[in-house]
């Protein structure tokens, strides 16, 4: 059923008063407001469903996820994050216990969380040699967020790591690193090598599977109907297609495809430009590409204007690398532009940033072209002098509220000193200089447990509270009604399809979420704990949480 009228506290995000009924017709929004469209449906004969004082609102749009990574790994790989492991012991069981899953790859896989090493007792992470107590003749690879893996011995091997020693290699996300002991030999601890590691893929009926449970369970249920797929194969592109056409993923998403793990640069443009899905468009779609200009902050590789400390740095003064310097931004703006698609450009640290921002002032008239977006901009702002650059370069940072609680507000402080402990997801500053953010969630293996949920994104927004319990800066606090709105709109915005999603006005598309309360009327510590009853993609019901009335 795709014509329905729904009654109850309605949200629009619009702009425009909020409303009491949303009436829909053949999966478009016909009308809000309030008895009036209520009058109109029962006398059309249509079905109207009253859920009384519980709030309807547009459907949440993540436009920054990895999901296959996060989907392939979870289901493949061992769950050893804190706070289901503790200390490195427990991490070590949990990998022998789950021996068998190394079968059919030959590669045990685990993962841990971002920053495990600050968050697992010891305050480290595992070396190779306690990694080979699991296993020596298995290779295993515990994977520490998007950015950071350890290796035991035999995984060493395989990979072959003295190829990145001397740092003429490249990466895929970032500059490889390979941290080395006193010895000069590789300890384990690499960064953003997990693509060039030789794992055997996963069968694509095994990847269709664990990709469908993972976005029924860890999007859908949180009320996430578009989302940002960062893409990096062509195999991917195909399998997310079937899985949207044949309604198994009930979503739609918008692709960037990761250069060079897709394609190289011109040939990704091109199939961006060109790319037509068997779901149709209004589905699937491919919005541009993506690069990475410096790596991560938990492989210590993001590129900082400050140095790092001592104790996080691998020699006095270091700050991080470049992945990418103006001129190859250059090459990539001026790619996107001939094939008039989307870029995107992942720049952690405030030199990257600074890299992309000096490329596109560069320029004559950035503002005539479409937006560039920065991925990570805005976690960490050098100065708040940037923000006016940001609004010449015609830049959209694209940030992670949840970044802030699981390692902004506790571990950039520990890595960059007092140059870290300012600056730190700035939403109000940036709202206040006129700089419109667009909030993601970045999801991928190594996640923590509520990051792929919108609502608490959107908590954190407003909470400021860090992994350890701190409030950070909170002068940068914003309000529901903002933060809402940068998870919905502003989000569909950054994906090119706001004229579809993202708010609940006539003529879009009806993909709506029914929460089991107000979230403006309740205390703002139990924000989080807001649930998603129902969930409507094109006016079908999709989702109908257990135990709702």
């Amino acid at each position: 059923m795709n014509t329905i009228a729904l009654v109850g506290r309605v949200i629009t995000v619009s702009g425009s008063s909020d409303a009491s009924a949303v009436l829909v017709r053949d999966g478009r929004i016909e009308a809000v407001g309030g008895d009036e469209v209520v009058a109109h449906a029962r006398s059309a004969g249509i079905p109207v469903r009253d859920v009384g004082d519980r709030a309807i609102l547009p459907g949440f749009v993540d436009p920054h996820v990895h999901f296959e990574h996060y989907a392939v790994g979870r289901g493949r790989g061992v769950d050893c994050r804190v706070p289901g492991c503790k200390t490195i012991s427990d991490v070590l069981d949990n990998l022998s216990d789950g021996l068998s899953k190394a079968a059919e790859s030959g590669w045990l896989i685990g993962y841990g969380n971002l920053f495990f090493d600050q968050k697992l007792a010891e305050r480290r992470l595992p070396t190779r040699h306690e990694l080979d107590r699991v296993s020596e003749r298995i290779p295993i690879v515990l994977h520490c967020g998007g950015h950071t893996s350890v290796l035991n011995t035999r995984a060493l091997e395989l990979a072959g790591v003295e190829r990145f020693l001397a740092g003429g290699a490249a990466g895929l996300w970032g500059s490889p690193v390979v941290e080395v002991d006193a010895h000069g030999s590789p300890t384990g601890v690499v960064g953003e090598i997990d693509g060039l590691l030789p794992i055997p893929p996963l069968d694509p009926a095994d990847v269709r599977t664990h990709m469908e449970s993972t976005y029924r369970e860890l999007f859908t249920t949180y009320g996430v109907t578009t989302f940002g797929e960062m893409v990096g194969s062509l195999a991917s592109v195909d399998i997310l297609d079937e899985l949207i056409s044949t309604g198994r993923i009930p979503a739609r998403a918008v692709m960037y495809g990761m250069v060079p793990s897709i394609l190289p640069l011109e040939e990704a443009c091109a199939w961006a430009a060109s790319y037509r899905s068997g779901a149709g468009p209004d589905l699937l779609s491919a919005a541009g590409v993506k690069l990475f200009a410096d790596g991560g902050y938990s492989a210590r590789n993001a590129a900082s204007r400050t140095p790092y400390v001592r104790e996080h740095a691998p020699r006095a003064g270091y700050r991080g690398k470049l992945n990418l310097t103006q001129g190859a931004i250059l090459d990539a703006v001026h790619a996107t532009r001939r094939h008039d698609v989307h870029l995107a450009v992942h720049a952690n640290g405030t030199r990257a940033q600074d890299e992309v921002v000096s490329a596109l002032l560069s320029l004559e008239n950035p503002h005539a072209h479409r937006p560039v977006r920065i991925e990570h901009a805005g976690n960490i702002l050098g100065s708040r002098a940037d923000l006016a650059d940001w609004r010449r370069a015609n830049v959209t940072p694209v940030v992670q509220p949840g970044f802030l609680y699981n390692f902004v507000g506790d571990f950039v402080p520990m890595l960059l000193g007092d140059a870290g402990t300012t600056g730190r997801l700035p939403l109000r500053s940036m709202l206040d200089d006129g700089v419109i953010p667009v909030a993601s969630t970045d999801v991928g293996l190594g996640a923590e447990e509520e990051q792929s949920n919108p609502l608490f994104s959107i908590w954190e927004c407003a909470a400021r509270e860090s992994y350890w319990g701190r409030v950070i800066e909170e002068e940068e606090s914003i309000g529901f009604a903002q933060a809402l709105r940068l998870h919905t709109l502003e989000a569909a915005r950054a994906l090119g399809v706001d004229d579809r999603v993202g708010s609940v006005e006539p003529g879009k598309y009806a993909d709506l979420v029914v929460l089991d309360r107000d979230p403006r009327t309740v205390p703002l510590a139990t924000l989080r704990e807001v649930q998603v009853d129902s969930v409507y993609l094109a006016g079908r019901e999709v989702h109908h949480r257990d135990g709702s009335a």
